[in-house]
């Protein structure tokens, strides 16, 4: 995400690169490649500090091109934006993590893939524009200021474990500070959290979880929800020797666990706060549980009720005496989405639709068999698993490709895939239904 062509420790700044046509910033004067450094005094870190300046009706730009440093004041109307695009959402360094979490995913990546992938952020301002989860750990009063003026609401929180000992055990940090007291301060001025715990057998299962919970009810309403998701583990995981994923034991003794506090607090409230992750249920052989128990599905994005949200979509839309496709249609998943497909899917629709669908079921080598999710899909397992000629078309999910262009994790290119395939791929968004649109295209 950071841009490479100037160092950030050195020019502050955002580096504008286009504006729209006709834009106010394009009669000031300005061009692509100025550095807007402040707005009204005011030196820009982010996108953030920039929209919060430009809202004003009157402003003064401090604009850096090449060595030349020059400025520029107009009027305009309150919350008109200047009409520039930056080349990066944030202008200074993007903050690093200082956790050395056993469980981080960053120190399971194989290596040679894009270098991105190995960026560990805990950056709060990402967790507000894109819903990125960060554990708050290190923040200075500047940041929590900051968050407060603009109202940076909702974030994204990873607590782990409200224990501070056990917390700290598991962010490998003994500097992190209490998040109680984090959630508190932020909730107390007006920030909404949605927080998560990535469950770890043996380490914030059982009375630490139970604690976890019973310690974030008490911020509700402020604190939104919970997710609870298991530790994924990739076979290139180096430091997790005796680290296991969960048992189909684990998984329900877990899941019993928390379903008794959603049982009281959907009763109480209406909604379950405590949300479970479809993938505790898959390896818990337990079916999803109905919609209420994730209440507007907030936390699709955390792999938590997009199996039931799937599922009800596709039977509310499916109409079985649709025409059905000429040809065999193929659809590339995970382990779970294939497992969703069987167990859910195929049994609702009639005969003849069912006969012209086949469910490829892509074990990941890539990371190891471990990883079950169709995100975390590969292009180069794909070419391995897959003949040519095994279907006329082939449906992709959306989620398992680069979000600003066709390419898969490991950088194989959708075009290549269709040449090994010798038919057409068409991508979806990994819902209900773009895939009906899909299976059932003219």
């Amino acid at each position: 995400m950071q841009s490479n062509r100037v160092d950030k420790q050195k020019i502050k700044g955002g580096i504008i690169a286009s504006l729209l046509h006709d834009s106010l910033a394009s009669r000031l004067g300005l061009k692509p490649g100025d550095i807007v450094r402040s707005i009204n005094g005011v030196e820009l870190l982010d996108i953030l500090d920039y929209r919060f300046q430009i809202a004003e009706e009157q402003v003064a730009l401090e604009i850096l091109r090449g060595e030349e440093t020059l400025n520029f004041e107009c009027e305009k109307e309150y919350d008109e934006d200047l009409g520039v695009e930056f080349d990066d959402v944030l202008f200074d360094q993007i903050r690093r993590c200082q956790n050395n979490c056993d469980f981080c995913f960053i120190y399971q990546l194989p290596k040679k893939m894009r270098r991105s992938l190995y960026v560990k952020d805990d950056d709060y301002r990402l967790s507000f524009l894109y819903g990125n989860y960060v554990t708050l750990a290190g923040l200075k009063d500047f940041d929590y200021q900051k968050i407060i003026e603009y109202n940076l609401s909702p974030l994204y929180v990873s607590v782990h474990a409200t224990d501070l000992e056990a917390r700290r055990e598991l962010l490998k940090n003994p500097k992190a500070e209490d998040i109680i007291d984090r959630l508190t301060y932020l909730t107390q001025n007006g920030i909404e959290i949605y927080t998560q715990a990535v469950i770890c057998p043996g380490l914030n299962e059982g009375s630490v979880l139970e604690q976890t919970m019973q310690d974030l009810v008490k911020l509700y309403p402020g604190v939104k929800a919970l997710g609870i998701v298991p530790v994924g583990l990739t076979q290139y995981q180096s430091r997790l020797k005796n680290m296991q994923t969960h048992t189909v034991a684990q998984a329900r003794e877990t899941i019993a666990l928390i379903e008794k506090y959603q049982t009281d607090f959907i009763r109480q409230y209406g909604h379950p706060f405590m949300q479970i992750a479809d993938e505790f249920y898959l390896k818990a052989e337990l079916a999803v549980p109905p919609k209420e128990h994730y209440s507007d599905f907030q936390l699709l994005e955390n792999g938590i009720g997009g199996i039931r949200q799937f599922i009800d979509s596709f039977s509310d839309n499916y109409d079985p005496e649709e025409i059905a496709p000429q040809n065999k249609v193929a659809i590339i998943t995970g382990k779970d989405g294939a497992f969703m497909f069987r167990e859910y899917i195929l049994p609702i629709m009639s005969p003849k639709h069912r006969q012209k669908l086949e469910i490829l079921e892509i074990e990941n080598q890539h990371f190891g068999n471990s990883v079950t999710v169709s995100g975390l899909m590969v292009g180069s397992d794909i070419v391995k698993q897959i003949k040519p000629g095994t279907a006329h078309r082939y449906l992709l999910p959306s989620n398992c490709l680069k979000f600003d262009t066709p390419v898969f994790l490991d950088d194989l290119a959708v075009p290549d895939l269709e040449k090994h395939l010798g038919a057409e791929i068409t991508i979806l968004n990994p819902g209900a239904v773009d895939l009906l649109e899909g299976i059932f295209e003219a």
